[in-house]
């Protein structure tokens, strides 16, 4: 327990070396220092099993904690509405693409067929005489 307390002492004098020039030695009292967010693991309660202490979750302020799930169910719903509208349009786009390709090779057929008659009748007509 010694080495720990020994180590958040160590991390509050880092974080007192790097204060703001031009403010006191000691940090302002509004900016928490280390020690006053952790708690020394004695405080803690242990988890099941006893091994480790179990951290209670930090408490977000209400408004923080509504933009934070906010975001989540948008990012959420966002990558759901991806995918059904990705499967959804490949699904439609596919029996459009089916329909025209069916379609224009119907056409296509036809239009083949009146060439190939075109063409047999005009190479008919220069042979034959009238």
């Amino acid at each position: 327990m010694t080495d720990e307390r020994d180590i958040l002492g160590k991390a509050d004098a880092l974080l007192r070396r790097h204060v703001q020039p031009g403010t006191d030695d000691e940090p302002s009292a509004d900016v928490p220092v280390l020690t006053e967010l952790v708690s020394p693991p004695s405080a803690l309660p242990l988890a099941a099993g006893g091994l480790a202490p179990a951290v209670p979750p930090q408490r977000l302020p209400d408004d923080q904690l509504a933009r934070e799930v906010v975001a989540e169910v948008v990012q959420a719903v966002q990558a759901r509405l991806a995918g059904d509208l990705e499967r959804r349009l490949t699904q439609h786009l596919v029996a459009q693409v089916q329909a025209s390709v069916s379609a224009t090779l119907g056409d296509l057929r036809q239009d083949i067929a009146n060439a190939v008659g075109d063409a047999v009748a005009e190479a008919l007509s220069r042979r034959l005489p009238r």
